[in-house]
């Protein structure tokens, strides 16, 4: 039985101890991990002190909660940075033997201004010389085949559907693929007429899948690359 004479005159300090530690809002878990008792004592000993789950302890007990998973979140987030950013450096390594190269420069200058920004590799263009030599430059300096590691998707004006098998037929031509390879995204907005330029053939997105972060890793040697022509030009 626990009472006030045998708390004062038994493990007196660690009571004061777990009274102090459950006032910060410790857990019983976490007190007991600091204060090696069993749990009934540890129960015992704050439902005495008034200090069992009250309101205010539930409430503290869940902020803390909380910033431990924010903690978490920060930590997980600089993990996946440094992991990205063993990866962008292995693969400038390896690449460094084609920075003269004037094609391989070409390629990233085409992706810089018409790829997407982001970790993933896409890039869009309605002109189908520059989307064959993205094509080819992909192929040839991180060696992903079009047929296995590329996703064709066509972007088309819903007013142009009846022209829809011309333009397919001109883009498998253009690009040499199977016509059952390019998927089709029609755009909505509104016009207020249909457009009669003959040579509408919409605009074409490469997705290149094959290689984690390709885009981030691009941008990346491509960062290189443009500081290095503007020390030329200044």
């Amino acid at each position: 039985m626990i009472n006030k004479s045998s708390i004062r005159y038994k493990n007196k300090e660690k009571f004061k101890e777990c009274i102090r530690l459950r006032k910060q809002g410790l857990s019983y878990s976490e007190i007991r991990k600091i204060i090696p008792v069993a749990k009934s004592t540890l129960q015992n000993w704050l439902t005495f002190a008034g200090l069992t789950l009250t309101k205010e302890h539930l409430e503290i007990q869940v902020r803390k909660r909380l910033e431990k998973q924010q903690i978490a979140v920060e930590a997980s987030k600089i993990t996946r940075q440094m992991k990205k950013e063993k990866e962008i450096n292995k693969t400038l390594e390896l690449h460094k033997k084609y920075f003269n190269d004037p094609f391989y420069n070409y390629g990233l200058a085409l992706f810089e201004a018409e790829g997407c920004k982001e970790s993933r590799c896409r890039f869009s263009n309605s002109d189908f010389r520059l989307i064959d030599i993205f094509i080819k430059y992909i192929e040839k300096y991180f060696l992903l085949k079009k047929e296995n590691n590329m996703v064709f998707r066509l972007h088309i004006h819903e007013t142009r559907k009846n022209d829809l098998k011309k333009i397919i037929g001109f883009w498998s031509k253009k690009i040499n693929i199977s016509p059952e390879k390019i998927k089709i995204s029609w755009k909505k907005n509104k016009i207020m007429k249909r457009r009669e330029n003959p040579e509408y053939v919409g605009q074409m997105s490469v997705s290149v899948s094959g290689e984690s972060i390709l885009g981030s890793k691009i941008l990346a040697i491509s960062d290189i690359i443009l500081k290095r022509y503007k020390k030329i030009f200044i």
